[in-house]
């Protein structure tokens, strides 16, 4: 898959979670971010890891809101 397909999938993941499956929007941001986290602690070095983090919290504003899926 590429980036562009892997995106939207979790994306399709996430409204199903959210809408279908009655899931806290809030919960389900959480686990995806600690899964991220430990996948870079994981497959990252130290520096890489500490350089990861550091850009994702500097590019905290940079992030658009998402655009919730309707229910029909």
């Amino acid at each position: 898959m590429t980036f562009e397909q892997v995106y939207r999938e979790f994306e399709k993941l996430t409204g199903e979670l959210v809408v279908g499956g009655n899931n806290d929007i809030l919960e389900c941001a959480g686990v995806m971010m600690a899964q991220a986290l430990r996948i870079y602690k994981t497959t990252l070095s130290e520096n890489e890891y500490q350089i990861m983090t550091e850009t994702i919290i500097k590019s905290r504003d940079d992030v658009t809101a998402m655009e919730m899926p309707t229910i029909n």
